[in-house]
């Protein structure tokens, strides 16, 4: 077939969905949602940054019976692991799924500074993206994540952890460059405060499930704070959704708010289109039917 008459097709196929996950998730936090595109005729493609999914370091340490001490110490790949190695890693799916149509890269949590960073370097190769609850460093006041995470209106209405029953391994007692969590842990207060954070619509049992199917242990810290802002005159130049969600106890409703207002700012002719889900933060794939027939509409 000539490679006029391929692009021809490629231009008018229907979209691929694209999907990059949030701190310590994976591909596998994605299956409710692929199922629900797959039933409503769409292809689409979780995929797995660097160091995640089934090539995610465990630990022996991490098996029952735990060795808590061990498992909290030991090193880790994924310190070494940059946002530029996730970006590579997006960049090289998008521009193979690019050759069978359009494509709506979704970014979810932490997953947005990867999408904005791929939307900087091929804005030609996406078709739409969409920011489901996820960071957008667009001013030089907040560059990173972490920088949007430290602003007044990221700790608006956001009920506090309870540092005594935490999941989360303290970044002190850790190696440098990681973050890590006991998401085997039995102490039902930590499940308990970490459902209320990540998914407060959910019982303990799925908490449980999202824990164990769509999220592992630990994640490199580089991420959070590398330079990530969004560039007006490439990732400016495509097609952008928010979806906010209701229940989000993660990022705040005034942080998400910042965000979409300092970029809409930067491109102020290209805005973002904003939707709402009832749901939690880690919890939207408990409505993984609603959530496909939004992207559906937005395709």
């Amino acid at each position: 077939m000539p490679e006029t008459a391929r692009c021809s097709e490629t231009a008018t196929a229907a979209p691929t969905f694209v999907f990059v996950h949030g701190l310590t998730c994976n591909s596998f936090y994605w299956t409710p949602v692929v199922r629900e595109l797959a039933l409503l005729g769409h292809r689409s493609l979780a995929v797995d940054l660097p160091g995640h999914g089934l090539d995610a370091p465990f630990p022996l340490s991490y098996q029952a019976p735990q060795d808590l001490a061990a498992f909290t110490a030991a090193d880790s790949p994924l310190a070494g692991i940059t946002v530029e190695d996730n970006v590579a890693h997006v960049v090289d799916v998008v521009q193979q799924v690019q050759r069978h149509g359009p494509v709506v890269l979704i970014g979810h949590s932490l997953g947005g500074v990867t999408i904005g960073m791929v939307a900087n370097k091929i804005p030609e190769a996406i078709h739409r993206l969409v920011y489901l609850s996820a960071f957008c460093p667009s001013t030089p006041e907040a560059p990173s994540a972490m920088a949007l995470a430290q602003t007044p209106e990221a700790a608006e209405d956001i009920p506090a952890a309870n540092p005594d029953h935490s999941l989360f391994l303290g970044l002190e007692a850790v190696p440098p460059g990681i973050i890590r969590f006991n998401l085997r842990s039995a102490d039902i207060e930590a499940l308990e405060d970490f459902r209320m954070l990540n998914m407060p619509e959910a019982t303990l049992e799925q908490t449980l499930a999202i824990l164990n199917f769509g999220m592992q242990h630990e994640d490199g810290a580089r991420t959070q704070f590398a330079d990530t802002r969004v560039q007006p005159e490439t990732w400016g130049r495509v097609p952008r959704s928010y979806i906010r969600l209701a229940q989000d106890n993660v990022l705040s409703p005034a942080l998400v708010t910042k965000m979409i207002a300092d970029a809409d700012r930067l491109t102020p002719g290209n805005p973002f289109d904003v939707h709402t889900l009832d749901a939690g933060h880690a919890g939207v794939v408990l409505r993984a039917r609603e959530l496909a027939a939004l992207l559906d509409r937005l395709a």
